[in-house]
C-alpha cells in the first residue's frame, strides 16, 4: 500500500509540473517546440467613387531565421529596403479609379523554441557593454510627440537603482523582471489605443498589454543601465481546437548571451508566479512567437513599428481600411517538456 500512495504521490508531481523536491529539477508539460504553418498579413483597402489614391505601406518581414518562402500580395510595384536589423517590402504608388486593393505578404514558416541557461554565469557586466549600444538602446525615446521609452523619469530611475543589485546584466534584467511581474497586471485593451502607454503611465496604473508591459520594462533596464529594445511580431495561439494569430510585443535585452548578445523577455505572461513567468518567459522565446520588427533605438524606428501605412485620396472617395492577418496549415512537428534544473540549467528534454 505504501509504494502504491508513493508511486501515486510521484504521478501527480509529474503531471503538476513540479518535481523540485524530488530531482532538484522542475518539469512543465509538453509543449509544441517546431510548428510550421502559414502567415499572411497586410491591408485590404476598398474604395467608393472616382478619383486618385496615393499609397505609401512598408510591410517588414517575418524573421529570416524561420522564414521558408516569401509571397508578395498585390500585383504593384515595390522595392526591398533594410532598415536596422530589418527587411522590408516598400510600396509607393499612385492609383486611379481603382475599387479594391490589397497589400502585404504571405509566408512559410518553420519556427523552433529558443532559450537560454537561467545560470547568468556567463553574461557580461553592465560596466563591460559597448558604450555605442549603450548610447543607442539606454535613452529616451517616443513616437510623435509623446515618449514612451521614459529612461530619465526619476520614479523610473529610483525603481531601477534599487533592483541593480550586481553589476552582471542577466542577474539585473531577471531582478526588473520579477519587480515587474510582481507589480503589474496584463490587461487587454478594448477599445484600440492610438498610442501605447508610456512607461510612467503604465506604472501609475499598475497594469498594461503587452505593448505597454513591455515599455516599462525596457525603460527600466535602460535606466539600470542595460541595452533594450522593443519587438514586434506576432503570436500563434490555439483556440477551439483551432489556430488563430495575434499582433504582439516583447523586450528583448542585451547580456552578451543569446542571439548576437540578445536574449528575448515576455513581458504579457498571465501565470500570476514569478517563479514560473522567469521558467517560461525570461530568456525565452517558444515557437509560436514570429519576429516581424526589432526597434533600433530611433523615434522614427519606434514610429514605424506603430504605423505601416499611409494614404492619400482625393475629396471623392471614400476609404475602408482593414489590415487582414491569417494563419493556416499549423502543423506541430514536436512537443518537449520545458526541464529547469537547481543550476540554472533550463532545456527541453
Amino acid at each position: 500500500m505504501r509504494n502504491y500512495i508513493l508511486f501515486l504521490s510521484i504521478i501527480i508531481l509529474i503531471f503538476s509540473g513540479c518535481l523540485d523536491n524530488l530531482f532538484g529539477e522542475v518539469i512543465y508539460e509538453k509543449t509544441p517546440t517546431t510548428i510550421e504553418y502559414k502567415i499572411s498579413y497586410g491591408y485590404i483597402i476598398n474604395v467608393s467613387g472616382n478619383g486618385k489614391i496615393n499609397i505609401t505601406y512598408t510591410c517588414p518581414l517575418p524573421d529570416a531565421h524561420k522564414l521558408q518562402n516569401l509571397s508578395i500580395v498585390g500585383n504593384y510595384p515595390y522595392r526591398k529596403a533594410k532598415y536596422g536589423e530589418n527587411e522590408m517590402i516598400v510600396w509607393s504608388f499612385e492609383k486611379e479609379n481603382v475599387k479594391s486593393i490589397k497589400l502585404g505578404i504571405s509566408a512559410e514558416i518553420i519556427s523552433n523554441a529558443f532559450l537560454v541557461s537561467l545560470n547568468g554565469s556567463n553574461a557580461c557586466d553592465i560596466e563591460d557593454i559597448n558604450q555605442h549600444l549603450k548610447k543607442i538602446y539606454c535613452r529616451d525615446e517616443g513616437i510623435e510627440n509623446k515618449t514612451l521609452i521614459q529612461v530619465t523619469n526619476g520614479e523610473i530611475k529610483t525603481i531601477a537603482d534599487k533592483l541593480r543589485t550586481s553589476n552582471n546584466t542577466f542577474d539585473v534584467g531577471k531582478n526588473i523582471f520579477v519587480w515587474l511581474k510582481t507589480h503589474t497586471t496584463y490587461v487587454y485593451h478594448q477599445e484600440e489605443q492610438k498610442a501605447p502607454q508610456s512607461a510612467i503611465e503604465t506604472l501609475k496604473l499598475k497594469a498594461g498589454d503587452c505593448d505597454d508591459l513591455s515599455i516599462l520594462y525596457i525603460s527600466l533596464c535602460r535606466s539600470a543601465g542595460i541595452p533594450a529594445r522593443l519587438v514586434k511580431g506576432y503570436l500563434i495561439v490555439e483556440e477551439d481546437n483551432d489556430y488563430k494569430v495575434i499582433p504582439h510585443a516583447w523586450a528583448e535585452i542585451y547580456t552578451g548571451m543569446g542571439e548576437n548578445g540578445w536574449i528575448p523577455v515576455e513581458c504579457a505572461g498571465i501565470s500570476g508566479d514569478a517563479d514560473t513567468e522567469v521558467h517560461q518567459n525570461f530568456g525565452v522565446e517558444d515557437a509560436f512567437h514570429l519576429k516581424v520588427y526589432v526597434d533600433n533605438g530611433t523615434n522614427e524606428s519606434l514610429n514605424l513599428s506603430f504605423e505601416e501605412l499611409k494614404v492619400w485620396y482625393e475629396k471623392s472617395l471614400h476609404l475602408d481600411i482593414n489590415p487582414f492577418l491569417e494563419v493556416s496549415d499549423v502543423h506541430v512537428m514536436n512537443y518537449k517538456n520545458l526541464v529547469v534544473k537547481k543550476n540554472g540549467e533550463r532545456f527541453y528534454r
